[in-house]
């Protein structure tokens, strides 16, 4: 079990007030991720801090575009590794930001926009221990008074450039064991039929659980009893009945369709679980599994009644990494194909935006580098083959039949900071901490215990 890490020191911290000693310490002490350290709640065998692998033992980043590509790329598809490493630590830096300032400020009349929840009862609920919602933007179950309403779940709202259309979407940990109907009583009351929930997990992955088996899995177990024993005593007990399974090659999930009753069979609601099992934690899909993730993309969309209005919940294990990069690529696929990426200016970066957008309404979504830099490689494919359909005739003078769609990876370039756009200036020694965390920090990788 992970121990609770330091709030890191604040930005306005005097690199004068501090010895080189401490930097050195600092460097090393924290993990490869914004999650070890954030004000940790203290962890219980029930809920183990959330880390990532350091950088060493990820499969190498995604590759930066080619310089014998000559598609006319917006600028924010021709930065390089080292830009996006950059980018990577801004958002990172402006995260610590918000969750000190959301710790500093816990009186009920001046809580932070970033607080926290905390308090057993969210310690016994969470997956993991340094994984929440903030407070003032979490889905809260419908119960009965003097019963605690906390799911781990986060409302996100985006609005694309040009149609200004809604997406809704509810991003939430894999369910445990002990309270797996509590993601089912959020869906019975938050979301209309059919109801999608895509699953970006296993239930294991490499001897650890990831996420509970709260859905029917096989024909021959076709149902599954929510809340049996009437947990909150108000008669919310229902029949969750797997009706179809199929194996959908394109999008490579089991796509099941449940009907959820209650017990007198007086309501029913739909639901399309999607699962999605060829993801790794941490990382990012490769070769076929990524054609499959923009199909399962496309998918829960079709299935869904209305996108703007009716939410789609997304899950993984924690409901940030690969949850985050889910809905931040559904997003700007939508951007896409309105055309709002087709002449941005030189000073914005619409992915860069995006994930910042939804790190303001859930800690750590895109959570590791990798798939932060997962959503440059894919929309700059989608970008050229997009814009070669649009302009045949100048694709062919420019020769892009012969470019791959998938380029060789590049040597690692030497990292390097960027500027956030603030025109602030960034304490050195913190931010040098930072990067040090981000590039070279050595991690005992937790796995997860629960």
């Amino acid at each position: 079990m992970a121990a609770p890490l330091a709030v890191p020191a604040s930005p306005s911290s005097s690199k004068r007030s501090r010895s080189k000693d401490s930097t050195r310490s600092a460097a090393t002490s924290f993990a490869n991720t914004p999650a070890a350290n954030t004000p940790a709640l203290t962890p219980s065998a029930s809920a183990p801090s959330l880390v990532i692998p350091s950088s060493r033992s990820q499969t190498p980043s995604v590759v930066e575009p080619s310089p014998q590509d000559p598609t006319p790329y917006p600028a924010f598809l021709r930065l390089n590794r080292a830009d996006i490493h950059g980018k990577f630590v801004d958002l990172e830096w402006e995260q610590r930001r918000r969750l000190l300032q959301g710790a500093q400020a816990n009186e009920p009349d001046q809580q932070s926009r970033w607080a926290r929840c905390g308090g057993d009862e969210v310690m016994n609920r969470n997956r993991y221990a340094n994984v929440d919602p903030y407070s003032n933007n979490r889905v809260k179950l419908q119960v009965p008074e003097g019963h605690s309403d906390y799911i781990n779940a986060s409302p996100i709202v985006l609005e694309t450039t040009k149609s200004q259309r809604t997406l809704k979407f509810i991003a939430t940990q894999g369910p445990k064991g002990d309270s797996f109907s509590h993601v089912w009583r959020m869906i019975w009351n938050e979301i209309a039929s059919p109801a999608v929930v895509v699953m970006l997990t296993q239930t294991h992955e490499q001897g650890r659980e990831k996420c509970y088996p709260y859905y029917p899995q096989t024909p021959s177990s076709p149902t599954l009893k929510v809340n049996a024993h009437d947990e909150f005593e108000d008669g919310f007990t229902h029949d969750l009945v797997l009706t179809s399974l199929v194996d959908n090659e394109e999008a490579r999930a089991q796509v099941r369709e449940l009907d959820m009753k209650t017990e007198d069979g007086s309501e029913t609601k739909k639901i399309w679980h999607l699962l999605f099992g060829g993801w790794p934690d941490f990382l990012i899909p490769e070769g076929d599994e990524r054609a499959a993730l923009l199909k399962l993309i496309q998918l829960s969309r079709d299935k869904n009644e209305d996108n703007s209005s009716n939410p789609r919940v997304v899950h993984c294990s924690a409901g940030v990494g690969r949850s985050g990069t889910f809905i931040a690529l559904d997003y700007l696929l939508q951007e896409l194909d309105e055309g709002s990426l087709d002449d941005v200016p030189d000073t914005e970066d619409p992915i860069f935006k995006v994930v910042g957008t939804l790190r303001q309404q859930r800690m750590m979504m895109v959570q590791g580098e990798a798939q932060f830099s997962f959503l440059y490689e894919v929309v700059r494919e989608r970008w050229r083959d997009r814009w070669a359909k649009s302009n045949p005739d100048q694709a062919e003078r420019l020769g892009l039949d012969a470019i791959l769609v998938r380029e060789p990876r590049a040597k690692k370039p030497r990292q390097s900071l960027a500027s956030d756009g603030s025109g602030e200036t960034e304490d050195e020694d913190e931010r040098a901490e930072l990067e040090a965390e981000l590039a070279n920090a050595g991690v005992e990788y937790d796995r997860g215990k629960t």
